[in-house]
C-alpha cells in the first residue's frame, strides 16, 4: 500500500493495547484529531528517548483536544509488562505482524547477516540514550526485531479521518539530516486541526 497523502483518508486499524482491550483509529473519528506514531516501541533506545519527550508534551496535546497513539510492534504479552513496569501516558498499541504498517505504506526492509550484525555492533557500542524510563535492558527476542530496517512514520489525522500531516523516515536515518518531528511541530499540527474542526 501507498504512504497515505495529506488530504487523503487514514487507513483504518484496531490494535491490541498494552493497558487492555483494542483501540482503533475510528474511535476517535468525529471527536479529536490523533497524532498516529509508528515506532519500535519501548525495546528501541531512539524510541524510548522519544516516548520521554512526547510523555512530556501530553498534557498539552490533550488541551489541544488532540490523542496520541503509539503503534509499536510489540507483542500483546509485553505491551502488558511494559504497562506494569512503566507509566505509558498514551494509548501503546501493539502491531507485531506489521498489519498496521504495511497498510500505512510503511515498509521493513529485508537484510543480509552483514547488516544485522554491523547494527549490533554499533548499538553495543552506543552510549545509553537518555530517557525518562530508567536504565532499560531489552530481551535478546526484542532486540532483534529493533535493528531490522523499518521505517518510522508520524501522520497527524484530523476529526474526519483525513491525513493532515504526514513525516515517514528509515529507522536508520533517525539520527542523520531528517529528525524525527517534536513535540512543537505534532502540537501545531495538532492546533491546526482544532482551529479547521
Amino acid at each position: 500500500m501507498p504512504i497515505p497523502r495529506i488530504g487523503e483518508l487514514a487507513p483504518s486499524f484496531r490494535l491490541t493495547a498494552a493497558h487492555g482491550g483494542e483501540v482503533g483509529l475510528d474511535d476517535f473519528k468525529g471527536r479529536r484529531a490523533v497524532a498516529v506514531w509508528f515506532t519500535k516501541g519501548m525495546a528501541c533506545p531512539f524510541c524510548r528517548q522519544q516516548m520521554s519527550q512526547l510523555a512530556r508534551a501530553y498534557p498539552r496535546f490533550r488541551e489541544l483536544d488532540g490523542e496520541l497513539l503509539q503503534v509499536t510492534n510489540s507483542t500483546p504479552a509485553r505491551a502488558r509488562f511494559y504497562a506494569k513496569q512503566f507509566t505509558l501516558p498514551f494509548p501503546y498499541l501493539c502491531d507485531p505482524d506489521y498489519r498496521a504498517r504495511r497498510e500505512w505504506g510503511l515498509e521493513r526492509r529485508s537484510r543480509g547477516p552483514g547488516y544485522y550484525a554491523r547494527t549490533f555492533a554499533a548499538g553495543m557500542k552506543m552510549p545509553p540514550m537518555p530517557n525518562d524510563f530508567g536504565d532499560f535492558k531489552p530481551t535478546l527476542g526484542e532486540m532483534l526485531p529493533t535493528m531490522s530496517d523499518e521505517d518510522m512514520g508520524l501522520f497527524v489525522v484530523d476529526r474526519a479521518g483525513v491525513v493532515r500531516y504526514a513525516f515517514v523516515t528509515e529507522y536508520m536515518n533517525e539520527m542523520g539530516a531528517k529528525p524525527v518531528p517534536g513535540a512543537d511541530e505534532i502540537a501545531r499540527e495538532l492546533e491546526r486541526c482544532a482551529a479547521a474542526a
